[in-house]
């Protein structure tokens, strides 16, 4: 319940940030970047609030790889598609802190958002933790809720939030997913290769659970770092051509002297 009551103050908070004046007319008819991002976000809070409360959330506490499941479900679809829906400056305009242009964070915002997501993951798969947050309660709401928040300010970090950009540039977002994919693959092998359970749970579910990792688990990180790495190197063309348009009649000039 509190995970829904949470998800439903965000949606209110969404929308009066982003309201516009009344409009007799409107002059863009139909669905533009603003309603995908606003679906992206409202699409994120249902896969939380649904995934997050019961009774979902009490067939997923009966196995091992079921929270599995549900972790990769949080962290890997519902986060990025609410860093989709660009929440961000609209809690800011919300809160009286008007973004004018476009922002470019510190880097060592997402260096904080890096370590913090990345130890958080493996923390989640410690056996005390595993054991403290499998029980119904407010230690599991809030275990949930922090890798919910830990994901958003991952993947804020690669995703821009227009006006707001992203303080890493197109080749260093291409290492940054790659270090964090590589991060949970290790977590990964060593479910998937342990000879004998970690946790009060057949050794096979275990298995199934470090499969889902290494797959599934990384496949997020894949399809953003294919993004990024094809806009770096349409980058990097684009800046060639343009030099090459700028250095060609100086060189044509000059050949001409001679």
């Amino acid at each position: 319940m509190t995970v829904v009551v949470l998800c439903a103050l965000l949606t209110g908070c969404y929308w009066l940030g982003g309201r516009r004046p009344l409009r007799l007319i409107d002059a863009r008819p139909g669905w533009g970047a603003r309603q995908w991002r606003a679906a992206a976000f409202l699409g994120g809070l249902t896969i939380v609030a649904l995934s997050l409360s019961e009774p979902i959330d009490a067939i997923v506490r009966q196995t091992f790889w079921m929270r599995t499941i549900q972790l990769i479900v949080v962290v890997m679809v519902a986060a990025p598609l609410l860093v989709l829906g660009a929440p961000t400056p609209r809690f800011q305009r919300l809160l009286g802190n008007s973004i004018r242009g476009p922002q470019r964070p510190s880097r060592r915002g997402a260096l904080l958002a890096f370590v913090l997501f990345n130890s958080a993951l493996p923390l989640a798969y410690l056996p005390s933790i595993y054991a403290a947050t499998a029980a119904a309660g407010w230690i599991r709401q809030l275990a949930q809720l922090a890798m919910a928040g830990l994901g958003f300010f991952f993947w804020s970090e690669v995703i821009a939030q227009p006006p707001r950009r992203c303080a890493l540039s197109h080749v260093e977002r291409v290492f940054y997913l790659f270090l964090s994919s590589a991060q949970i693959r290790i977590v990964g092998l060593i479910l998937g290769f342990a000879s004998t359970a970690f946790y009060a749970t057949p050794l096979v579910e275990q298995q199934l659970a470090a499969g889902i990792l290494l797959v599934p688990g990384v496949l997020t990180d894949l399809i953003v770092l294919t993004v990024c790495l094809y806009l770096w190197l349409g980058q990097d063309d684009g800046q060639q051509s343009r030099r090459q348009v700028l250095t060609g009649p100086s060189s044509f000039l000059s050949r001409n002297r001679v």
